[in-house]
């Protein structure tokens, strides 16, 4: 028995549309072939600047805060009871040894001195009379014309008349001198500070004592505090007894000089010099004081003015320095991005050891030679493959590029 397949009719769309899904799917295979045969993208090397790791010997300074003292501060009283006459200053000016300053009245001490000059004058004469009768009587009793009893009187008078013309000139004396007080004058050079009495003001035991002030300020204190463990760092590095000696005969316990920051953040012109250092230490804070004596004719420093004081403790010999601006931090540890002979980039941990003004002073972890890199670290990771140079050739780059373009000349038509 037979079958007979029954005839399906198929649609002419049918056949465009599998055309189509060929078409479409070839497509996307050519893309893909292509892609498999595209070459990769050469790898570019990313510009970086580097700094050479160099081996020096580094000085360590203390930094600290200080604060000026004049080198001398006289307050200039009054010695004797009297009203000022006269102010013969001007406030805030420089005065020198033996400039008037106050002028007292000096009327009743002048009277003072008139009657003890008159009380010697008359003590002189009593002397001399008895000393007149001694001369007489002598050579009388001598002869035996006098007993020795007038002798011995009138040797007893030229005694005490003597006696009280040596009190009559101590007398004297002490007037002149409470009438040279009536003037009051600057006992040193310096700055006079502003006067606190009036003229016609009573002063004295009576009155106001304290007249005003001088202080010297040239040179000038600078007075600091230093940490023991920055003693024991300063006091190595005198390295003879001799040395510890004389500093010991000076009055302090090491020896140093001293650099000192204006307000205006400049270093002052003149270096100061330890003159002084307090032989024990604070308990309460573990520092002890320190005083340097620094010049100052140009006035630059005023008593009392706060400054950044910076003093040598030491030097590191052969030291590993790099620049700050090469190191990085993060949870591991600082370190640094090294660049290796073969321009590949290696990150590497260093320790610090000590961070002043030179850089970074280094324990360990580079060695000198090597290369860091100091801009551009956060275009690189660790393996990157780096094109070096140095920072005069990033500059001079750097130069050029913000270099104006010139404009051509015009050129006139005929």
């Amino acid at each position: 028995m037979a079958f007979i397949l029954p005839k399906i009719a198929i649609h002419p769309s049918f056949f465009i549309q599998k055309r189509s899904l060929q078409l479409i799917a070839f497509f996307f295979l050519m893309i893909i072939l292509t892609a498999c045969h595209k070459k990769e993208p050469a790898f570019q090397a990313k510009e970086v600047v580097v700094a050479n790791v160099v081996e020096s010997t580094v000085p360590i300074y203390g930094y600290y805060v200080g604060v000026t003292e004049a080198s001398l501060n006289v307050e200039v009283r009054a010695r004797i009871d009297g009203f000022v006459e006269k102010r013969a200053f001007v406030e805030g000016s420089a005065v020198k040894k033996g400039d008037l300053l106050y002028q007292i009245d000096s009327k009743p001490y002048t009277a003072k001195v008139n009657q003890a000059k008159a009380q010697v004058s008359s003590q002189q004469a009593v002397v001399d009379k008895a000393r007149r009768d001694v001369e007489r009587l002598q050579p009388l009793y001598d002869q035996d014309a006098a007993s020795q009893l007038d002798l011995d009187t009138a040797v007893s008078s030229l005694s005490q008349a003597q006696s009280k013309l040596a009190a009559s000139q101590a007398a004297l004396e002490s007037a002149e001198l409470e009438l040279s007080y009536t003037k009051i004058t600057a006992t040193i050079d310096g700055l006079v500070s502003q006067t606190q009495v009036d003229v016609g003001a009573l002063v004295g035991s009576k009155g106001q004592s304290l007249l005003t002030k001088v202080q010297k300020v040239n040179p000038i204190y600078v007075m600091f505090n230093m940490s023991a463990l920055d003693y024991l760092n300063a006091r190595r590095r005198m390295v003879s007894r001799s040395e510890e000696k004389a500093a010991e005969n000076e009055g302090k316990v090491f020896t140093g000089f001293v650099r000192v920051t204006l307000p205006d953040y400049s270093e002052y012109a003149y270096p100061g010099k330890v003159s002084f250092t307090e032989p024990s230490v604070n308990p309460e804070t573990g520092t002890f004081e320190v005083r340097a004596v620094l010049p100052n004719p140009d006035k630059e420093l005023l008593p009392g003015q706060y400054t950044n004081v910076r003093i040598k403790l030491s030097e590191l010999n052969n030291a590993i320095v790099i620049p700050q601006k090469a190191t990085q931090v993060d949870q591991g540890g600082v370190y640094v991005m090294v660049v290796l002979p073969n321009n590949r980039v290696e990150r590497r941990f260093i320790v610090i050891e000590h961070q002043g003004k030179e850089g970074m002073i280094l324990k360990s972890g580079l060695k000198a030679g090597e290369r860091v890199i100091v801009e551009g670290i956060h275009r690189v990771n660790h393996g990157d493959l780096t094109k070096p140079i140095t920072e005069e050739e990033y500059l001079k780059l750097e130069s050029t590029k913000q270099k104006p373009i010139q404009p051509e000349p015009a050129v006139s038509g005929h």
